[in-house]
């Protein structure tokens, strides 16, 4: 009777710890899982807050596990949940709380900013992120992509500049708002370390830089502000409090050379008069040595013919 009732015991502890749900326990165990499969699903949830078999709070939450999890088996993705909560903050700007669902599509996170009690509307929500909505440009597409500096005819465009492997905490949110902008804004990424000229076209030097290109104008965001609901004000209404700055015109390929022309330029009128120095003073040290030897041979000369 004793070993039953320790047995039923260690299963409810065993249940209520989410040891039969797949765990992610450590960042080689997340790059594992993401790489599994072109989808994955990864809920993380926070152990303190729910530690108590008895409490209504903690059934309900199990019981919406679950049906994510059927959920995602039915859609053929893959599920798996982690207590680790430092993984979900350094990677994934994830605070406060919990439990917080993360969608990955071929390893791109994207956060699901709504209620998990509405398996309809998450199953809608699994259907729209396996688009991906956001674009990658690079210094010979960003002008004709975006026609940023000519009237922004292709619509407006929230594009964030990093360098590679930067901003891993704030991708997942990037994905997300652009879902909520679909058909309104389109969201991009350049990589500065790349593309060189988009760099220098935007002195793009603070990174990661975001910017707002819309009309034919551009604003920065100066929030330090990560948060979904940061990025949905500004473009909505706060860059309106920006200074909006004229779109430099993209260098043709004249301006390119002119500016390698000012690079090289400058070495030569350093390198030129130095090279034209030691010349002429090679040229004065060898007269004076040969105009030396001659003085000395006629001086050994006249010594002979005395």
């Amino acid at each position: 009777m004793q070993i039953l009732v320790l047995f039923i015991l260690f299963s409810l502890s065993y249940c209520y710890n989410y040891e039969d749900f797949k765990r992610i326990n450590n960042e080689e165990q997340l790059n594992d899982f993401i790489q599994s499969s072109s989808f994955n699903v990864l809920v993380f949830v926070d152990k303190q807050q729910c530690n108590n078999e008895n409490d209504d709070k903690c059934h309900q939450q199990r019981n919406q596990l679950e049906q994510i999890r059927d959920l995602c088996t039915s859609e053929n993705i893959q599920f798996a949940l982690s207590t680790n909560t430092t993984i979900a903050e350094k990677h994934f700007n994830i605070y406060g709380s919990f439990p917080q669902l993360c969608f990955f599509r071929n390893g791109f996170p994207i956060i699901y900013s709504g209620s998990l009690s509405n398996m309809d509307t998450i199953q809608e929500w699994f259907g729209e992120v396996r688009e991906q909505l956001t674009h990658v440009l690079h210094d010979k597409t960003f002008e004709h992509d975006t026609q940023a500096a000519t009237g922004s005819t292709t619509g407006d465009w929230f594009i964030l500049f990093k360098k590679t492997n930067d901003s891993r905490g704030l991708i997942p949110v990037w994905e997300a708002i652009s879902l909520h902008f679909r058909n309104r804004v389109i969201f991009a990424y350049v990589n500065v370390d790349t593309n060189p000229i988009i760099q220098k076209r935007f002195h793009l030097f603070n990174l990661p830089t975001i910017i707002l290109f819309k009309q034919g104008k551009m604003y920065r965001y100066e929030s330090a502000s990560w948060k979904q609901t940061a990025f949905v004000e500004f473009i909505e209404n706060g860059y309106q409090k920006v200074k909006g700055e004229i779109v430099p015109v993209e260098p043709n390929a004249f301006s390119l050379f002119s500016g390698k022309v000012a690079k090289i330029i400058p070495m030569y009128l350093v390198v030129i008069p130095m090279v034209c120095l030691a010349a002429v003073l090679l040229v004065l040290v060898g007269g004076f040595t040969k105009k030396k030897k001659t003085t000395t041979e006629r001086t050994s000369l006249q010594v002979k013919i005395d």
